[in-house]
């Protein structure tokens, strides 16, 4: 069977939009992309779904998550880094068996709902395997590792694997498995050097938060500060004497695969280093906010060529999964991080908000843009009673309009995973099944 989906708005992204546009569905596969009587014409009998006033674009991603902490929005807001990092630390022992699972699902379910077909999520528990599978989200699962300088790294990288072993058998063919060494400050050189060469012997990708606030950079350099003091009672941290980037570009461990969360505290030198090394950089601009880490030098990282996708990070850093408000905080930071509205543009967000990030996570010969021979994976915007309802630019119409609530459906791999209305009670189900977790770190349990 044909799907042949139709908008007023078909933004394919890497090629020049489309009104009154469509695109054919077959097995999972996009067939063809054109103006809405070609396709019909091109395929007469094919099942039609027609969004009308809307923008009809590939599925977002969401380069970084963690699906699993969807119920953390507020806790320790206004705190600093370090104070803010021992709250989160504190109140996890009060979860329940089951909380962490629910909270995955719930957020697997709430990327849905913001038009994100795939995910790259760095997941402590392993519940975000199972949230995406069962989801239908395509995603890239990255199990965290830790392990200070005290640590004996191969026995880290030995118990890493047998995770990755116990969890593959929850991932579905849209799931994989990745590394996640979790950053400079809370693994030692010695232990995250063990971890890239297993993930690079297996192919797996390599994600890292690096350079996001001061406070890392004063840990890893002198072992000092905020974190060291927050982190004390699970692990040492050790005096390198370095920027956290040029740690691991001195240790050889940036290269195409590894995955930069944040980078926010990285000057022009170090940004020609990562352009340099083939490495990626996922922007989290409504966590780097929140937290008062500071705005990611994203126009020298485009101009340098790095290859950039954008994250939510998680409701405990950055409100909720609403991927749409990443987009316009993208924009905005940028604008105001450079002084001029053309740092970065709706065209220019959306761009990284898909192909870019296909391309940091090395599957933009799989989706990211609407084209054949790609996988089947969009979404759509509704844009009645906006004031883009007659768009003159669908990227700046999806950008300004764009939201969860506004999301008319999100397919993955040709199956509609998430419809407006149909997926009330679904969602009311997930809230109800995750919020008893937080309760109990909010600690008002009975």
């Amino acid at each position: 069977m044909t799907e042949v989906y139709t908008a007023d708005q078909v933004l394919p992204v890497g090629a020049p939009p489309l009104r009154q546009g469509a695109v054919a569905v077959q097995d999972g596969l996009i067939v063809a992309v054109g103006s809405r009587p070609e396709v019909l014409g091109a395929f007469p009998d094919a099942q039609l779904e027609e969004l009308g006033a809307a923008v009809l674009l590939p599925a977002l991603i969401n380069a970084h998550t963690h699906l699993e902490y969807a119920t953390y929005g507020g806790f320790g807001d206004g705190l600093p880094f370090g104070d803010w990092l021992a709250d989160h630390v504190a109140r996890r022992p009060r979860l329940a068996p089951g909380d962490v699972e629910a909270a995955a699902a719930l957020g697997a379910l709430l990327c849905l709902q913001s038009g994100v077909g795939t995910v790259a999520d760095a997941s402590y528990s392993g519940a975000a395997v199972a949230a995406a599978s069962e989801a239908g989200l395509r995603a890239i699962v990255h199990l965290e590792a830790f392990g200070g300088p005290d640590a004996d790294a191969e026995g880290v990288v030995a118990a890493l694997r047998a995770r990755l072993a116990t969890f593959a058998g929850e991932a579905t063919p849209l799931v994989r498995l990745g590394v996640s060494p979790h950053s400079p400050y809370s693994v030692a050189p010695a232990v995250f050097a063990a971890l890239d060469t297993f993930a690079q012997s297996d192919s797996l990708t390599v994600m890292t938060h690096v350079a996001e606030s001061a406070a890392e950079l004063e840990a890893v350099a002198a072992g000092t500060g905020p974190i060291a003091d927050a982190l004390r009672s699970l692990t040492r941290i050790e005096a390198t004497g370095q920027h956290s980037l040029d740690l691991l570009a001195g240790a050889g461990l940036l290269h195409p695969g590894v995955i930069l969360v944040h980078a926010v505290h990285v000057n022009a030198g170090q940004i020609a280093v990562i352009a340099a090394s083939g490495a990626g950089v996922v922007h989290c601009p409504r966590s780097n906010a929140i937290l008062g880490c500071g705005a990611a030098p994203i126009a020298g990282l485009r101009a340098a060529g790095v290859p950039i996708g954008i994250g939510s990070d998680s409701p405990a850093s950055a409100i909720d999964f609403d991927f749409w408000a990443e987009l316009r905080a993208a924009l905005l930071t940028a604008r105001v991080r450079e002084g001029r509205p053309d740092a970065l543009t709706a065209d220019a967000v959306l761009e990284l908000a898909t192909l870019g990030g296909a391309r940091v996570l090395g599957i933009d010969g799989l989706v990211g843009s609407l084209a054949v021979g790609k996988r089947a994976d969009l979404t759509a915007v509704d844009l009645t009673d906006t004031p883009y309802g007659v768009a003159e630019n669908a990227a700046t119409a999806a950008v300004f309009a764009g939201s969860p609530e506004r999301t008319l459906l999100t397919v993955v791999d040709g199956v509609v995973r998430y419809r407006k209305g149909a997926d009330t009670e679904r969602l009311a189900a997930c809230w109800a099944a995750a919020l008893p977790g937080r309760t109990r770190m909010i600690g008002t349990d009975d």
